[in-house]
Formats: structure tokens, sequence, C-alpha cells
């Protein structure tokens, strides 16, 4: 239910045959219908009609070590549903969290910001969540992925990291923003290499 800017979520007790996999009333999209109205209420209440029409709320069912995460612009909320099993404050702040981020983006439209930036913190203001921060401390089980390849750049000698190998030439972004206005330029391409452990 949502009023005055403050969302209360309810979530039948926990003693009832109710599965974790199938937390509330969904659709046959997978879609929580009761979690994705309240966030589009608060989106409109924010004054983002745009986001409010398109947003959806889903359980996804693979999430093991993520509370939660966001996709911009879908305008969609993927939620662990080992939240359920914490409480339903833990899914009302996982949301809202999660929620932030598309109103951070729908705010600045193309400009590029930090996840966890200015732009979030403010929508997090906004939504009733002022202090709250980056990560999660719930006791999900955490996964650690090797990183098999290496993306330095030949100027900076900055380095990234990633599992899976890039598919496309990157450049390294503060050299192209520092030296060539913040457009690509071959000279920062990233140098690929293949990390032996």
């Amino acid at each position: 239910m949502h009023s005055g800017g403050q969302l209360e979520l309810r979530f039948p007790p926990a003693e009832t045959n109710h599965p974790v996999d199938k937390p509330v009333a969904l659709t046959q999209s997978g879609i929580d219908a009761e979690l994705t109205l309240a966030c589009a209420g608060l989106a409109r209440d924010l004054g983002l009609k745009d986001l409010a029409g398109k947003l959806s709320v889903v359980w996804n069912q693979r999430m093991r070590s993520t509370a939660g995460r966001a996709f911009w612009p879908e305008g969609k909320i993927e939620l662990n549903p080992k939240l359920i099993e914490f409480s339903s404050d833990e899914v009302s702040g996982t949301m809202l969290h999660e929620l932030a981020h598309l109103v951070a983006y729908a705010r600045v439209g193309r400009k590029r910001i930090k996840a966890h930036g200015s732009e979030w913190r403010q929508a997090c203001y906004d939504l009733g969540i002022p202090n709250e921060r980056a990560t999660h401390n719930l006791p999900l089980p955490t996964r650690e992925i090797a990183r098999k390849w290496r993306y330095s750049c030949p100027v900076c000698e900055e380095a990234i990291e990633r599992v899976r190998k890039m598919k496309r030439y990157a450049g390294c972004y503060q050299c192209c923003k520092q030296h060539n206005g913040g457009y690509y330029h071959k000279k920062f391409r990233l140098v690929e290499s293949q990390i032996n452990r």
C-alpha cells in the first residue's frame, strides 16, 4: 500500500505453505503485479510518468548472491526470492534501492552517471530511504567467478579484469575523456591478455 511517500508491503505469515518461488500474485509473464503497481505509483508521485508506464518487478529464481538489480532503460527490477525469508522490510528496502537506480537514470536522460552517485542518493532520499547503502549485508551465498581476461590501457596502464572476453574493441574511458574530448581513439585501445592463475 502506498501513501504519502511511504511504502508498506504485506506478505503471508511465514507458517503458511506459500512457496518462495511464487511469493505473491504473479502475472503470466512472471511480473509481481502488487510490487509493480507500488513502484509505478512512486514513480508517478515523483513526476516520472514515462518510467511509471514501463516499470515491472519480477522475482528471479536464479539469483543467489544478489538481493536485487535494476535494468535501464527497460524499467525492470529483479528481486531475489530469498528476500521473503528475511522480512517484508528487506523486500521493500531492496525494491526501493533498485527503484532509486531507475529514478536516477530517468531523471538524467542519456547522461552517464555513477551507479551509486549523487543522482542515486537523491533518488533514495526522495523515495524515503535517505541513508541507503550501496551494498547489502544479507546472509546470501557468495559466488566468486574467476576472471580470465585483463584489458589494460597502453597509455595510463590502468587495467580491468573480466570473466568474459570483450566482443569489440574498447578504449580507456579516462584517457579518452582527458585527451580526446570523451571520444574513442585507437591510441587508447585496451590491450587484451589472458589471466593464468
